[in-house]
C-alpha cells in the first residue's frame, strides 16, 4: 500500500533540515512538488489505476532527493562537476535506508529505484520490462515538462551565469543545430555556447514519450515562451534559431 500522506510527511520533515532560503533548495522543493502534480496529470489523462497514480507520485516525489545533499556538498547541481544526482538519490534511498520512511512495503523497491536511477539519463539503458518503463517514462516526461516552468520563472542569467545581452551574442554549435534541425535530443558534451545550453533545454520536447506530454507543451504553448525569450544579435544565427523554432513547432503538432 502507498500512503501518501505518510510519504509528504516524511519529505517535508527531510527537507526541514536545509535552509529553505536558500534559493537553490527552495527551487528544488518547488520542483518536486511540481513534477509530483505534472505526473498526477499524465496519469489521470492517461487513465491509469489509483496504484499506478499514486506510485508514479511517489516516484516524482523522491527522484531529487539527492539534490539538496549535492547542494551542501557541492553549491552546484552540475551532475558531470558533482555526482550524478539521480544514483545519489537511489544511494540514499536504498542503500542508506530512507526509503523505509516513505513507504513501509518493500514491493515497489525495484520499480522505483530503477525509475529514479534512468530519470536523468540521455539514453534508458536496456532490459527493463514494459510495466518498469511505464515508470520510467513517467518521471522522465513529468521531470521534463516541469523544466520549462523552472526555466521561464528563472531570470536568464540565473539559469546560464551569464546576462541576457551576452547570451543573445551566442552562436549556435553545429552540433547542436544538426540535433534539434532532426528533432533530437542534444548529447550534452556537444554544448559549447551559452545558446546552445539554452537550446538543450528546449530540446526535452525529443524525449518526450507520451502522447499527453506532446499536448502539454502543445497547450501550454512552451515553444513559443521558451524561443521568444531569446533574440540572437547575429543575422546567421537567428536565421538558425527561427528554423529550429519552426522545426520544434513542427513536431508538437
Amino acid at each position: 500500500m502507498i500512503d501518501l500522506l505518510m510519504a509528504k510527511k516524511a519529505f517535508k520533515e527531510y527537507v526541514s533540515y536545509y535552509d529553505i532560503h536558500i534559493p537553490s533548495i527552495r527551487l528544488k522543493v518547488i520542483h518536486t512538488y511540481e513534477v509530483m502534480k505534472v505526473s498526477d496529470l499524465l496519469c489521470e489523462q492517461m487513465h491509469l489505476s489509483k496504484e499506478d497514480k499514486a506510485l508514479a507520485s511517489l516516484i516524482a516525489l523522491l527522484h531529487d532527493i539527492g539534490r539538496f545533499e549535492q547542494w551542501m556538498k557541492y553549491q552546484s547541481f552540475a551532475d558531470y562537476k558533482t555526482v550524478d544526482h539521480a544514483l545519489y538519490s537511489s544511494q540514499l534511498l536504498f542503500e542508506e535506508g530512507l526509503i523505509r520512511k516513505f513507504i513501509v512495503d518493500s514491493k515497489y523497491d525495484y520499480l522505483i529505484k530503477a525509475a529514479i536511477e534512468q530519470h536523468n539519463k540521455y539514453k534508458i539503458e536496456d532490459g527493463f520490462d514494459e510495466r518498469t518503463l511505464l515508470f520510467i517514462h513517467l518521471i522522465r516526461d513529468a521531470d521534463k515538462l516541469d523544466n520549462f516552468r523552472v526555466k521561464e520563472e528563472k531570470k536568464i542569467e540565473n539559469i546560464l551565469y551569464v546576462s541576457l545581452e551576452e547570451v543573445n551574442q551566442c552562436h549556435i554549435s553545429q552540433e547542436v543545430y544538426q540535433q534539434m534541425y532532426h528533432q533530437e535530443l542534444v548529447y550534452a558534451p556537444y554544448r559549447k555556447t551559452h545558446l546552445d545550453m539554452w537550446l538543450s533545454y528546449i530540446a526535452f520536447i525529443y524525449d518526450l514519450h507520451f502522447d499527453e506530454s506532446i499536448r502539454y507543451i502543445r497547450d501550454n504553448h512552451w515553444i513559443d515562451r521558451s524561443f521568444d525569450r531569446l533574440h540572437p544579435v547575429h543575422q546567421e544565427t537567428y536565421e538558425q534559431y527561427q528554423k529550429l523554432k519552426q522545426k520544434a513547432l513542427e513536431f508538437i503538432g
